[in-house]
């Protein structure tokens, strides 16, 4: 079998690498494709900017599932960015359980957006509600270190912070 994407480009001449990385030669598609069957093998496309293009042979199925493999593990492994949301009114006991969270959040390697949401007559005290969030940011510094990756943006409605784990 032959990687579909080659039959789109359909080259002349390819240069073709064995199994085990070490090139062949250059041959003509046909050619690399009878080379290919005799060895029960299918030819894969590895670079097609270079002339000739670079084919190796392998096993398709087995390329693909290595492929799809690593594309998941790629996104496994992308952090998130978490959001936790606190209220102009919120009470000492909730902050710490929302700042319990932000630690969970940092210590697994993801940023942190804490939201302070402004409803209301709230509007009107921002350097109150710069202070409530100064104060989360003071319990959650208790409980773990932590970077500023984004300093505080004041907008009417709500304060946010970004956090990130220090490493």
């Amino acid at each position: 079998m032959i990687d579909p994407k080659i039959l789109k480009i359909k080259p002349e001449k390819v240069r073709l690498i064995d199994t085990d990385n070490k090139q062949i030669g250059i041959f003509s598609l046909s050619a690399a494709e009878k080379i290919a069957n005799e060895k029960g093998l299918d030819l894969i496309l590895v670079n097609f900017q270079q002339n000739p293009i670079v084919v190796k042979l392998g096993n398709y199925g087995a390329y693909l599932y290595q492929k799809e493999k690593k594309e998941r593990k790629a996104k496994k492994e992308q952090k998130e960015t978490k959001e936790i949301r606190i209220s102009f009114r919120e009470a000492l006991y909730d902050l710490k359980r929302k700042a319990e969270m932000a630690k969970e959040f940092l210590k697994k390697g993801h940023q942190v957006q804490i939201k302070l949401i402004l409803k209301g007559r709230e509007r009107n005290f921002p350097e109150l509600a710069e202070e409530k969030l100064n104060n989360f940011l003071n319990l959650l510094s208790e409980m773990i270190s932590y970077k500023i990756t984004q300093p505080i943006k004041k907008t009417p409605n709500f304060l946010l912070i970004i956090l990130g784990p220090s490493n």
